[in-house]
């Protein structure tokens, strides 16, 4: 087994747009098949993050201010979305989920939960333990801001 740091990132590239692919197909096909992905995906973005901000979202789903702006415009019109002025600065725009984006949102994490759990039942617990470990490690090297992307 080959563990370079090139091996490792090789692996995360292919692992992880595979996995967001499918858990994608998974929760869209159960829950909101009237969303678009970048729709679908702006909803998680806004579940996850309170008070966002169109920029954040438009760097998130790597658009520009206008598309983000239009797509968010379309999740208001169907009532899943709020855009408010923000309290201090008038010139920012605060995004928010409505209750029933909020329920869409909440029922896709669940249903992004069950089919996970379900696939990762087939594992034996030392593998589970293996796979929980290296996901904590993960999730903690990339939440580190404060290393930036200063060469170790």
């Amino acid at each position: 087994m080959d563990s370079s740091p090139e091996s490792c990132a090789c692996e995360i590239l292919d692992t992880v747009p595979l996995l967001m692919r499918i858990i994608r197909s998974k929760v869209r096909s159960q829950t909101t098949p009237e969303l678009s992905v970048p729709q679908f995906r702006a909803l998680a973005f806004l579940g996850r993050n309170e008070e966002a901000m169109l920029t954040d979202l438009a760097a998130f789903l790597g658009l520009t201010l206008p598309s983000a702006s239009k797509l968010i415009d379309g999740l208001v019109a169907a009532g899943m979305a709020t855009r408010e002025p923000h309290r201090t600065d008038r010139r920012r725009v605060v995004l928010a989920l409505t209750r029933q984006g909020r329920r869409k949102y909440e029922v896709a994490v669940k249903c992004a939960g069950d089919f996970l759990a379900k696939r990762l039942a087939r594992l034996s617990k030392s593998e589970r333990v293996s796979l929980y470990d290296s996901m904590k490690v993960l999730h903690e090297l990339f939440s580190d801001t404060s290393l930036g992307d200063r060469p170790q």
